[in-house]
């Protein structure tokens, strides 16, 4: 297709706003915001190593992917080497339906199980976002957009502009959910963009545990995945957020997270990037109060010729506060994985670490990692260490020499490596994960 302007680009945004806001019907405030995210759209900052300014002004333009089936009303009407996968992984026929975006039965597409009404009562409040703007317009003015700006990348503005799905989580001070949350969002209506905004508010002393996206490949139509997630983790709030990604391979995802982190607060942020899709381009950010912790964890499955490029920036500003930066990567084929990380020390007495360690199953993988400390105090104790490597022959050697294939064999060496960062995954989504890796090491993803 023929090149298009940022001025024709702007009017398809500014389209979609119109669009959007309509739909809605939502307030005029979250209509200004968007417009915000148009006008600063222009000048924004550009600077995506895999996207140029071209090509994301041509998905604007052409925003979803060609080829895929129009409407989905069986599972038979899905791409066969989908079904065929799905299959592969012993995915349940209600599971599947669910993925195809058959079961979803709202407009917004969230998908959630019935015992929120009644934990509702108790304070814990989950809403597509589009209803919590309406509903609670004055504790979304409150944190929408807090914690990013619209002028910091294109991305962002974009993202400002065109916003739709996504959830919003509130848990009243002192609630403790004795069981993890599992949501996903399915983008249903047809949008400009798949890029659904997450707001995640913990009172004081609250306790949940998130699990959003799912193990299985998600029949997605946009080039372009780009949500946004802001946390707000209030002083002796324990929170874990387990994000589950299997993108399909054509498919460009550049997830925006920060999170701020109370006194004596806890959030732990593990990602399972089991699909990365074409690229994968992230780099969350965290400040950490007094003798608050943040963990982030990530597990990678690099495969075919993906790029992946994964940051984290942790911001200990208070007293003691605390903050580890761990990834595990499993590179294949041609793919590239790069890890950033930065821990910057502001505060006294505060502790900070950053792990990176990689198995490399090609030749042709490429595996880089640039870790970052900065202290600003002189009693700061913070590391870094990195291991990569390829499996060794003789660990093959023994577990063929107990009647192990080699494809077995190797399945079992990755799985190990991989298992220590799965320890706080339930169990049904971990017996999936697993199914995952063995397919993907042996070829069969």
């Amino acid at each position: 297709m023929s090149e298009i302007t940022i001025q024709e680009a702007k009017e398809i945004i500014a389209q979609e706003i119109e669009n959007l806001a309509r739909r809605n019907k939502e307030p005029e405030w979250m209509t200004r915001i968007r417009y915000k995210g148009l006008e600063a759209f222009e000048k924004a900052p550009h600077n995506d190593p895999v996207i140029s300014k071209d090509e994301l002004l041509r998905f604007i333009a052409k925003p979803e992917i060609e080829g895929l089936p129009e409407h989905i009303e069986s599972l038979d009407d899905l791409p066969p080497e989908m079904k065929a996968l799905l299959d592969r992984l012993g995915i349940s026929e209600v599971e599947q339906k669910y993925i195809a975006g058959l079961a979803v039965q709202t407009d917004t597409g969230i998908i959630y199980n019935q015992f929120l009404q009644e934990w509702a009562k108790k304070g814990l409040i989950v809403l597509p976002m589009e209803e919590a703007v309406k509903k609670y317009p004055d504790v979304v003015k409150r944190h929408f957009l807090q914690m990013f700006s619209v002028n910091e990348s294109k991305m962002a503005a974009y993202h400002t502009a065109v916003w739709n799905g996504g959830i919003f989580l509130y848990v009243k001070e002192g609630l403790k959910v004795p069981f993890p949350l599992h949501l996903f969002f399915l983008i249903q209506e047809s949008a400009l963009a798949q890029a659904p905004h997450i707001i995640i508010i913990a009172e004081r002393n609250t306790e949940f545990h998130l699990i959003e996206g799912c193990t299985a490949p998600v029949l997605v139509r946009h080039s372009l995945h780009l949500d946004m997630t802001e946390a707000y983790i209030h002083d002796g709030a324990k929170v874990q957020l387990t994000v589950l990604q299997n993108w399909p391979e054509y498919v460009h995802t550049r997830p925006m997270t920060r999170a701020r982190i109370g006194k004596n607060a806890r959030f732990i942020n593990t990602t399972v990037g089991l699909g990365t899709g074409r690229s994968n381009i992230a780099n969350p950010k965290y400040w950490v109060e007094e003798n608050g912790y943040v963990e982030l964890n990530g597990i990678i499955l690099g495969q075919k010729d993906w790029y992946v490029d994964l940051g984290g920036e942790m911001y200990l500003q208070g007293r003691e506060a605390a903050g580890i930066n761990a990834s595990k990567a499993v590179i294949m084929d041609e793919s590239t994985v790069i890890t950033r990380g930065k821990i910057v020390a502001e505060a006294p007495r505060t502790k900070g670490h950053i792990s990176c360690d990689a198995l490399l199953m090609s030749d042709k993988a490429v595996m880089e990692t640039y870790p970052g400390l900065v202290s600003r105090v002189d009693d700061a104790e913070l590391s870094h260490e990195a291991a990569i490597g390829k499996i060794r022959e003789e660990e093959l050697f023994y577990l063929m020499s107990r009647g192990l294939s080699e494809e077995k064999a190797t399945q079992l060496i990755v799985k190990g490596f991989l298992e220590p960062m799965l320890k706080d995954i339930p169990m049904e989504f971990l017996v999936e994960i697993r199914k995952i890796i063995e397919l993907a090491v042996s070829g069969g993803m």
